[in-house]
């Protein structure tokens, strides 16, 4: 038995997965969404009995259209190999605020395409714990945690607290490094 609405869930959710893919290669995008197809066509064919729950599951196991075209940019090249990554004042600004101004500076990286997810989610982890161990909401909770260990330390404890204290330069390194790997060049184009 076929499902009743298979081609309006099937179309729908490649057609969302194309607006995703939308400033891609024209021609990787095509072969990606052919590539999507044929794997949902293929787990169709192993189901034994199509109703739109079983097809509504075997999307759900693919993912959301915007987590798989990430996915599958994360796949493609990044960068063609006699070329320059360019980048400008996003990302000069994302390395400058986020030691500054940490959450705004994390904001600039994120909305950046010079840094892929890995780099993003290790940049807001670094200076994530400074910013957290920082709020004033988890100053009990910190107090409970640090208490003891700078009770132990005693004459090291300042040095343990600075530490904190550069983990957003920390996160800024990181990028910068990040970036300067890929021979970026600035550019305010």
């Amino acid at each position: 038995m076929n499902a009743p609405h298979a081609t309006h869930i099937v179309e729908g959710y490649l057609a969302r997965l194309e607006l995703e893919l939308k400033g891609s290669d024209p021609a990787r995008r095509a072969e990606l969404l052919e590539d999507v197809r044929a794997h949902i066509t293929e787990a169709r064919a192993a189901i034994t009995e199509e109703t739109d729950t079983a097809l509504l599951a075997i999307l759900d196991r693919l993912g959301d259209p915007a987590a798989v075209a990430d996915g599958l940019a994360e796949d493609a090249p990044r960068f063609a190999p006699s070329s320059k990554s360019h980048w400008g004042l996003l990302e000069a600004g994302a390395l400058l605020l986020t030691f500054f101004v940490w959450p705004v500076g994390v904001l600039l990286a994120w909305l950046s395409r010079s840094w892929d997810r890995q780099e993003k989610v290790v940049a807001t982890l670094i200076g994530g714990l400074a910013f957290v161990m920082g709020f004033p909401l988890f100053g009990p909770l910190v107090g409970a945690v640090l208490g003891p260990i700078v009770g132990a330390l005693g004459g090291a404890a300042p040095v343990l607290i600075g530490t904190i204290g550069t983990l957003p330069l920390a996160s800024a390194v990181y990028l910068a490094v990040r970036l300067g790997r890929r021979g970026a060049a600035f550019a305010l184009a």
